[in-house]
């Protein structure tokens, strides 16, 4: 197996970035929001198998998850707005 070159995708220069903020946004959430964002996104399960988990319906589970990457999106724009130079 080849390592490096076209085997492996390329990495956007601001990802190391990003994933800092994310691991900084993710704390303003919910213990149950970063629970249901880290078994959908980092484990993969179905928002059926989160609800279980956390014992909730399979519409309130969905809802949080939805929630919650809408405020991670919402802290990630307000970064963004504040770091953009402003205009002399």
């Amino acid at each position: 197996m080849k390592i490096g070159g076209s085997y492996f995708p390329k990495r956007h220069p601001d990802m190391a970035k990003d994933i800092r903020l994310l691991h900084e946004l993710l704390p303003s959430l919910e213990d149950n929001a970063i629970l249901a964002i880290y078994f959908r996104y980092w484990e993969n399960l179905l928002i059926d198998e989160i609800a279980k988990i956390l014992g909730m319906s399979w519409d309130q589970t969905d809802k949080l998850v939805e929630n919650s990457i809408k405020e991670l999106r919402h802290g990630f724009l307000i970064r963004q707005r504040t770091k953009q130079p402003k205009a002399a």
